[in-house]
């Protein structure tokens, strides 16, 4: 029959049926039901009329029931007593290695399988559930919303939140961030990733009148992706709001209306205001330091010299010379396969816009890889080695067994508890307290270095358990902290106080800076050697005993460094008999919160690590920085999907002329 009559026949099927009705096929078989109620036919199942709440994977209506809405199987979800489990879960990155498996009943898209099954079709035929629509980019998304097949009602209620689903998008795109996936966890952003997202929000909210405090909102940007920050914070000025941004930016520095330069230098050497006023104005004030590097810049590169380049393999070559590190055909998430080829004993930096997959390449895929071939002690790792050959995410991996170890320096905080101290933290403070236990005095009292613990009973101020300071409750308030009377802040009891090496005891040393550390223990290698690495990061300001949540994040990743650095240096074996230990160090973005000067020093710390041998990768944004590697891999030429492709592999001087490169045209005015 016609396909009018055959709809007429559905009607009244319908309508006789009550609201439901099937087809049969020729052999009078149930081929499919049909239903314009909540209710499945079949079973007689309803369902619940939907509402927002039902597509939240935060509340019990929409979450899937065996993940909870976490999309992973945590071993806390199965614990019995619920008050073990954690009050926020920290999600580790959705990368290949993942400790906690996907849910099996929804694949890690977190809602129950109503929530699920509720699609939007669009034009061409095709539907995407909730789940399908947040795992596009914010760009995807518009272009998916514009092409909606909807009927007249449909039509009326799109006309009216479309819009405002295309203007929040928009304010994504406008700080850098539309190639973030829309359900890309928040535990997986960068500092400066998050911040954006908040700028991005505050830029639809049109509030005017309101005072906006930002901390370095360019970390993590690409250069060319700058002016779009820029631009952001511009149109918020001009909404009426005013703007105070710590930042050491040159680009927004140049865009500010004021710039206030503090200095001369870090820590109690610091604290004065140099200079105020326009950038001009504080371009040409001797006293700023800022405005000198913005007047003259550094000198590319400082060593006078670029370390030279073996001749690099060729793409189909098998015999690959020692002097290479090459993974083949990497293909983790946006990666398009291309061959990665990274000198031996050399300065590299890995560069591109944001999202377009470094940290996939370096951090997620090639340390991994490396650390199974030094493990395995394998001069050729297989892509099969890892799992199965159709699943492995590269191909091959050569001499990655070269290294003895792969230290990696990221932006992870060094210490959640007062009690840690850069001291612990570098491990030199079980040096010291040996350094006091061994004094004549001590070893009369029967002290050990145990009892020079600020963390034991016998040995830390018993009023203040050790911490140094008091904690104060505030009703509607911060906690407040004040120095602890009865030790003045050491830490310690009076007993040890009086144990004193050059008229200090061991609460005076903790004090101290590292700078004047450096001077106090130039008997001790060790001692004095950590300190002097604090001294060359620009960290030789901080006191051995601060509190490790004080720290920024600057503070921390470099502190980090100096940690990692001292694993590397060689022992007094090595020293003795002639021997070179070869390490990968590899850091991300280590220049977040330094200043031009810390800049500078960092760069002559990183080429110290290569002169002594180990190879040294940088994932990196800062244009001085680059400006300074042997040898430089771009990633681009976009983020997300549009990205994954190796723009260039090479030295400096042939990425500056190269037409595809992002950052070649922003690296030319480094070198004045």
């Amino acid at each position: 029959p016609p396909a009018a009559e055959r709809l007429r026949a559905l009607e009244e099927a319908v309508r006789l049926g009550k609201g439901s009705c099937f087809l049969l096929d020729a052999r009078g078989e149930i081929l499919t039901w049909f239903s314009t109620t909540r209710t499945d036919p079949a079973t007689g199942e309803a369902f619940p009329e939907l509402d927002p709440k039902h597509f939240s994977f935060n509340s019990s209506r929409g979450w899937c029931p065996e993940c909870r809405g976490y999309g992973r199987l945590y071993p806390w979800l199965f614990q019995d007593d619920e008050e073990n489990a954690p009050a926020v879960v920290v999600e580790p990155d959705s990368s290949w290695n993942d400790e906690a498996p996907l849910c099996d009943t929804c694949q890690g898209q977190r809602l129950n399988p109503v929530s699920r099954a509720v699609k939007l079709y669009f034009s061409d035929g095709s539907a995407c559930s909730l789940p399908d629509l947040l795992r596009m980019s914010a760009s995807e998304l518009v272009a998916s919303l514009r092409r909606l097949r909807l009927d007249p009602r449909g039509q009326a209620i799109v006309a009216e939140l479309l819009p405002q689903i295309e203007e929040r998008l928009h304010f994504l795109d406008e700080v850098g961030l539309s190639y973030l996936n829309l359900d890309r966890s928040a535990q997986t952003l960068s500092g400066g990733e998050a911040q954006r997202i908040r700028l991005a929000a505050q830029l639809g909210s049109n509030l005017s009148g309101v005072l906006y405090v930002l901390d370095e909102p360019s970390i993590g940007l690409h250069a060319r992706d700058n002016h779009r920050l820029i631009d952001a914070l511009q149109e918020l000025r001009a909404k009426g709001n005013t703007l105070v941004i710590v930042e050491h930016d040159e680009d927004t520095m140049r865009h500010a209306d004021s710039v206030i330069d503090l200095g001369p230098g870090a820590g109690r050497h610091g604290g004065e205001v140099l200079a105020q006023g326009t950038i001009e104005e504080i371009s040409r004030n001797p006293a700023s330091l800022t405005g000198q590097y913005l007047q003259t810049g550094m000198k590319h590169p400082l060593r006078g010299h670029y370390r030279p380049l073996p001749p690099r393999p060729g793409a189909r070559q098998r015999k690959i010379s020692e002097n290479w590190l090459v993974l083949r055909q990497p293909s983790l998430r946006n990666l398009k396969g291309d061959d990665l080829f990274l000198p031996m004993g050399c300065l590299t930096m890995v560069c591109g816009v944001s999202g377009a997959g470094k940290s996939t390449l370096v951090r997620d895929l090639l340390l991994p890889a490396i650390r199974m071939a030094a493990e395995r002690e394998q001069p050729v790792l297989k892509g099969s080695d890892w799992g199965d050959e159709g699943a492995a995410p590269f191909h091959s991996l050569h001499h990655g067994n070269f290294f003895k170890k792969v230290i990696e320096v990221d932006q992870t905080p060094i210490g959640k508890t007062p009690r840690s101290t850069p001291a612990t933290y570098l491990g030199i403070f079980d040096v010291i307290r040996m350094v006091f236990a061994s004094l004549p005095e001590a070893k009369m009292r029967g002290y050990t270095a145990g009892r020079f613990s600020f963390n034991t009973a016998n040995g830390r101020c018993e009023t203040c358990q050790g911490a140094g300071r008091i904690k104060f409750e505030m009703n509607f308030l911060p906690d407040a902290f004040l120095p602890c009377d009865d030790c003045g802040g050491s830490r310690y009891g009076p007993e040890l106080q009086e144990i004193r090496w050059k008229d200090k005891s061991i609460g005076d040393v903790l004090q101290m800076t590292f700078e004047e550390a450096r001077d106090f223990f130039d008997f001790h290698s060790q001692l004095s050697q950590a300190c002097q690495l604090m001294v060359d990061t620009g960290l030789g300001y901080l006191s051995l005993g601060q509190s490790s949540p004080t720290l920024s994040g600057g503070e921390a990743q470099r502190l980090k460094l100096v940690s990692e650095v001292m694993k590397g240096l060689p022992t007094y074996k090595e020293k003795t008999r002639g021997l070179h230990s070869h390490h990968l160090f590899m850091l991300e973005e280590p220049t977040i919160g330094l200043h031009f000067t810390d800049c500078e020093k960092l760069i002559r710390l990183l080429h110290r690590l290569v002169d002594l041998g180990h190879t040294v990768v940088v994932i990196e944004h800062n244009l001085d920085l680059i400006a300074e590697a042997d040898y430089v891999v771009e990633i681009g030429p976009d983020g997300g999907e549009a990205g994954g492709s190796i723009l260039y592999q090479g030295d400096v001087a042939g990425l500056i002329p190269n037409q595809q490169s992002p950052t070649a045209p922003f690296l030319k005015t480094v070198f004045r």
